[in-house]
């Protein structure tokens, strides 16, 4: 589904049969290389490079994962992924203390990541070209908001199932007062399009 110029969200990423799923998103930069947000639940790897093929695209042009956080709906197949390309994968210098194990998940989530192996991440900075990393934790500790261009990738921060803007669930949130506080710390900046990883793209207002 092409959401705006060279931005795409993935098919291979939706839940079968349904339109909600645990998306993930595709840019072709102006230089052919590629980068993708988040990359959904794992065993989804080979449908997502078939994907690239079938859009023209060599999976050889990934560079690089953007992760709004490591949940397993995001992280899913980001080795998969790494393994097959080289790309690099970044992660929120809190966000990655869940990978080292210096910070504990939820119970039902922890569960998930028993034999669970994770790729090579490296630190987001402030900004990562025409990437603006935004803080928003509250789903997660380290859960982060990626502004390209006119979308926001807003991972968990918010879902549109509904088909409004509504907070994350509660019970899969860590602490959902600050969830709430970053999604409204969010929706205040400027942009065009929600992008969120639960529930299809919606108009937020013109950049």
């Amino acid at each position: 589904m092409k959401i705006a110029e060279h931005i795409w969200l993935l098919e291979a990423s939706r839940a079968a049969g349904k339109t909600p799923g645990f998306h993930c998103y595709l840019i072709e930069e102006e230089d052919g290389s590629v980068t993708m947000v988040d990359t959904s639940l794992p065993g989804r790897g080979e449908a997502i490079l078939s994907e690239l093929r079938e859009m023209g695209l060599e999976p050889a042009n990934l560079k690089r994962i953007l992760l709004t956080h490591t949940d397993m709906d995001h992280i899913g197949n980001a080795k998969a992924l790494q393994e097959a390309t080289g790309c690099a994968v970044y992660v929120s210098a809190v966000e990655k203390e869940y990978l080292t194990g210096e910070r504990e998940r939820l119970p039902m989530k922890q569960k998930m990541f028993e034999g669970f192996e994770a790729p090579e991440t490296e630190i987001y900075p402030d900004r990562l070209g025409e990437y603006q990393i935004v803080s928003t934790p509250g789903h997660t500790a380290g859960h982060v908001c990626i502004l390209y261009r006119a979308c926001c990738f807003a991972g968990d921060c918010c879902s549109t199932e509904s088909g409004e803007v509504t907070p994350p669930g509660e019970e899969f949130t860590e602490d959902m007062e600050m969830a709430v506080q970053s999604l409204h710390k969010i929706d205040r900046y400027s942009f065009g399009i929600w992008c969120p990883a639960h529930g299809l793209p919606k108009r937020h207002r013109e950049p």
